[in-house]
């Protein structure tokens, strides 16, 4: 699917718009919009893509969307299936550029926050270690204020954000030049992945579905997500044993089959590679927790 335009409608008159809804699961199309967006996940995992970076998430997940940026968060199927009754949540805060008038970010006292938004955002940022914490204790008040206090919590996160380094960049440098009709393939191929991970899935077999042979594919598929093929095939079929290992009571050997996986051993050593844990291990780790989510 090619990224869609969103055009918030702006029925309040409000600067900054704050939702903190629970929802079955989330599954936008690949999207963008004017606006910025900080989005902290509260309840659910799956896999998030921003640009042409494709990670799973779960909950604490907390991201800085720049300005058309095209990004979405997919559920897992868990949640979509609705097997287990559970809702998602997140607490997402949209704003556009000028939200505190069109001249404050010309001010030279918002020069790095001016930064922040014009040339790191753009990117999409993952925040992360003792900056995460900050910002995540201050979005989890946000429903609850009114909307002077949004205003000056929102210019404070962006300023903390804006004189940090603990965060991670999600697009690749070269993202914003790529094509729509190459970013329209890429999501083709993901698409296809995620319907038919439990079977055998070739290098001819993927790239035929965009019409590629196999060599020219490869550095296409890896210039649009930075990683290779069977890279990103794994990671969606260790984020669907994690499904079955929280919902079902299928013993190990059942799941590696029904992920697509031919062998117990290669089963057991991509599992931990991506979790850093055995399956048996991750499923005890569960029973031990009132709240699941997994770590890949």
């Amino acid at each position: 699917m090619k990224p869609i335009l969103v055009r918030e409608k702006n029925v309040l008159n409000k600067s900054i718009n704050v939702d903190g809804a629970e929802y079955e699961y989330f599954y936008n199309p690949l999207h963008y919009h004017p606006e910025y967006e900080l989005t902290l996940i509260m309840k659910s995992f799956g896999q998030r893509q921003v640009g042409d970076n494709i990670e799973n998430f779960g909950d604490g997940d907390l991201v800085l969307i720049g300005s058309e940026l095209p990004h979405v968060w997919k559920s897992d199927d868990l949640f979509v299936s609705q097997k287990t009754g559970k809702k998602v949540q997140a607490i997402v805060i949209k704003f556009l550029r000028d939200f505190a008038g069109s001249t404050i970010l010309s001010k030279p006292e918002m020069s790095n926050i001016r930064r922040l938004l014009d040339e790191v955002s753009p990117y999409g940022l993952k925040l992360e270690g003792g900056l995460k914490r900050i910002v995540e204790q201050i979005m989890l008040r946000f429903p609850q204020m009114n909307d002077a206090d949004r205003f000056i919590h929102l210019l404070q996160i962006l300023n903390i954000i804006s004189q940090s380094n603990e965060y991670r960049l999600l697009a690749s440098t070269t993202y914003r030049n790529e094509k729509v009709e190459n970013i329209h393939r890429i999501n083709i191929v993901l698409d296809f992945i995620m319907e038919h991970y439990h079977e055998h899935l070739s290098l001819d077999k993927v790239a035929s579905r965009i019409n590629m042979n196999k060599n020219a594919f490869c550095r296409f598929f890896k210039r649009g997500t930075r990683k290779n093929l069977f890279t990103v095939i794994n990671e969606v079929r260790i984020s669907k044993a994690c499904q079955h290992l929280i919902e079902t009571d299928m013993n190990v050997l059942q799941i590696c089959f029904a992920c697509g996986f031919n062998n117990i051993s290669n089963f057991n050593k991509v599992f931990k590679k991506i979790s850093g844990i055995s399956p048996l291990l991750y499923r005890q780790n569960l029973k031990k927790k009132l709240t699941f989510s997994p770590s890949v």
